[in-house]
């Protein structure tokens, strides 16, 4: 008896196949079978109720309260600081005003200023003396003669205690008047001058000088004028 080959029994197997393969291939091709698709499902969360105290719950309902803790905001107290104030002491004047210091009726005008004694007296050296002259003037501004000038205070701890009357030194002018004092050439605010009558009623505040030791300003220039 003749024996059958395996091998064309697997070619007509494998061959088989192919066919149904083929076939199913093209199958899916023409639209006839739909390959299955797979879709990825998302899921759906499930709603979150806040529950309210008003909200009954029903029968059979379940509700997730979502409970949100409310921060309370309490306020610290405010802190007011009481301060204390001292009152300041009134300053009591002891000052006592002269009587008539503001009513006096004569001033003087302009600012004493220091000139080179040169100006008047060019035949004198520096060191000679320290010179102190002007004038007097009423209210219209004309020479005011007889007027008594007075030079006080000290000068270097020397005692100073002068007179003159107005008009009796031209050179400064028709009413003109002037004070000689050796010059010590030394800084020195203690020298004053005041204008007063005949009879010795002061007419004028006192007015200090300020004496430089600079050859520069060795000749002090005060005026007076009428006021009232």
């Amino acid at each position: 008896m003749a024996r059958r080959k395996r091998g064309s029994c697997s070619s007509i197997t494998i061959g088989i196949v192919l066919m149904i393969i083929i076939l199913i291939v093209l199958l899916v091709a023409s639209g006839i079978i739909t390959a299955p698709v797979v879709r990825k499902t998302t899921p759906i969360p499930s709603p979150t109720f806040t529950a309210s105290p008003q909200m009954d719950a029903q029968p059979g309902v379940t509700l997730a309260a979502s409970q949100t803790p409310t921060a309370t905001h309490t306020p610290l107290p405010s802190f007011t600081p009481t301060v204390t104030r001292t009152p300041t002491p009134t300053k009591t004047s002891t000052r006592t005003p002269t009587a008539t210091e503001k009513s006096m009726p004569f001033v003087i005008r302009g600012t004493p200023e220091g000139l080179s004694h040169t100006l008047f007296h060019p035949e004198y050296a520096c060191e000679d003396y320290l010179f102190i002259g002007g004038q007097v003037w009423d209210l219209q501004d004309s020479p005011l003669l007889g007027l008594v000038v007075r030079l006080g205070g000290t000068y270097g701890g020397d005692i100073v205690d002068m007179t003159v009357k107005s008009g009796s030194s031209a050179i400064y002018g028709r009413s003109g008047y002037e004070f000689a004092l050796t010059n010590k050439q030394i800084a020195d605010g203690n020298i004053y001058i005041q204008l007063e009558d005949e009879n010795g009623e002061v007419l004028s505040t006192r007015t200090f000088l300020n004496v430089t030791a600079s050859c520069q300003a060795n000749l002090i220039i005060v005026n007076f004028k009428q006021v009232r």
